[in-house]
């Protein structure tokens, strides 16, 4: 491999997803919050700066809890970064994901509506709210030949996502942006729910409250990538940039 083609790729890996936070912030009005200052710039425990966190709110419909990007370089050559964003609880918003483990050799990533709702219970909501994840997902993982879609090899998540989970493992650095696309469609379908968003009753809002901090802190708890994470920057800064970026405001 030449030169210039492993710069030019490691490049779109260190820029990947960017859009998707320019875009998200405009549309919503967002503003930088200043509540985790501490960490948004992450330097390892070698004294090397390594990554950062952006948390917004204050949109201008009120309709946002939070909204986070992360990224941190776990090495050279792979990149880990998280679009999370947590709507508020009285608000009949799913929250909006994108992650994705990035590196030359093969990545894996994930886009997801996570409805924080009995999926089961409410299959009309995923009908009407859910089109152009619909469609997304059917091209990605069955006439898309280049991107590998599976389902969550995690308990945990398959129980807490949607039905349109996208999830693809080894993706090659050309078809990064393919996926990208895709994901697209699913912030289209986020942000039309925010332009639409409804009051919950007060029982489905603590409903959702309670069903939000048990998936996520389950999450964390099973994380595989965790004490990782933990080697880079020591458990409290860990814990930090889950509280910034995972934990809904309550948690």
């Amino acid at each position: 491999m030449e030169t210039q083609e492993l710069v030019d790729i490691q490049s779109a890996i260190n820029n990947f997803g960017c859009g998707f936070e320019e875009k998200i912030v405009s549309a919503l009005g967002l503003q930088p919050g200043e509540d985790f200052s501490d960490v948004a710039s992450l330097t390892n425990v070698m004294g090397h700066d390594c990554g950062s966190v952006r948390v917004y709110r204050n949109d201008t419909r009120g309709l946002i809890e939070k909204a986070a990007f992360l990224s941190i370089g776990m090495m050279p050559g792979m990149r880990y970064f998280n679009i999370h964003i947590i709507p508020k609880p009285q608000f009949n918003i799913p929250r909006f994901s994108f992650e994705g483990m990035l590196n030359a050799k093969g990545s894996q990533l994930s886009v997801d509506l996570y409805p924080d709702l009995d999926v089961s219970m409410n299959l009309d909501y995923f009908h009407q709210h859910y089109q152009r994840a619909h469609v997304a997902y059917q091209r990605a993982r069955f006439e898309d030949d280049c991107l590998h879609i599976e389902t969550s090899r995690l308990m945990h998540m398959r129980a807490a996502c949607s039905p349109y989970l996208l999830l693809a493992y080894g993706i090659a650095p050309d078809n990064l942006e393919k996926f990208s696309g895709y994901a697209e469609a699913y912030l289209e379908d986020w942000l039309a729910l925010c332009r639409m968003a409804m009051d919950l009753s007060e029982e489905e809002a603590t409903q959702k409250i309670a069903r939000r901090a048990g998936i996520m802190q389950a999450i964390i708890d099973a994380d595989p990538d965790r004490d990782k994470v933990v080697m880079l920057f020591g458990e409290a800064i860990t814990q930090r940039i889950e509280q910034a970026t995972m934990l809904a405001d309550l948690q």
